[in-house]
């Protein structure tokens, strides 16, 4: 049984607070899990530099992210000062850094993976795998049904 209080989030909110509350509290409990690993934010950045096959620039990460330049370059920071990540100048372009996991990142990544797949595994808790399949391809076609419209810039902010 739903709560009349989350009923509302549900029913009456816009679909982005009810997505702004799953966030909340699905990167609390991961931020959680993760610490003692000794991060305890910016995984996405992590993960997308892990999984994807495209050179990771900080404008590459910024886009896909959807994350300002000026924040995307406050996560590096903090990425590179844990000793995470590295910036390599691009010897095609100086102005430009190719960023890359250190070899103490590539040594939690499996971790890290493990934690997030637990995670959503919680988060899906009462889907079957049909379902829980079903659900994240409903998630990707609001994206691609929002990436279609004009947009005021709008910063989220997840503080820890």
């Amino acid at each position: 049984m739903i709560s009349k209080t989350r009923k509302h989030i549900v029913e009456c909110l816009p679909l982005g607070k009810s997505m702004g509350v799953i966030t909340k509290k699905y990167y609390g409990a991961l931020s959680k899990r993760i610490e003692p690993l000794g991060i305890d934010r910016h995984f996405a950045t992590l993960i997308t530099i892990d999984t994807t096959d495209e050179k990771c620039t900080q404008q590459y990460l910024s886009d896909f992210l959807q994350i300002d330049k000026v924040t995307m370059v406050r996560n590096l920071d903090y990425l590179v000062k844990k000793k995470l990540i590295k910036r390599i100048v691009n010897p095609e372009d100086r102005r430009e850094h190719i960023i890359e996991l250190t070899e103490k990142a590539n040594k939690i990544m499996p971790a890290i993976h493990n934690e997030i797949e637990a995670m959503n595994n919680i988060a899906l808790k009462g889907f079957n795998k049909k379902e829980a399949k079903l659900f994240k391809e409903q998630i990707a076609q609001v994206i691609k049904n929002l990436d279609k419209l004009p947009v005021n810039e709008v910063s989220i902010k997840i503080n820890k």
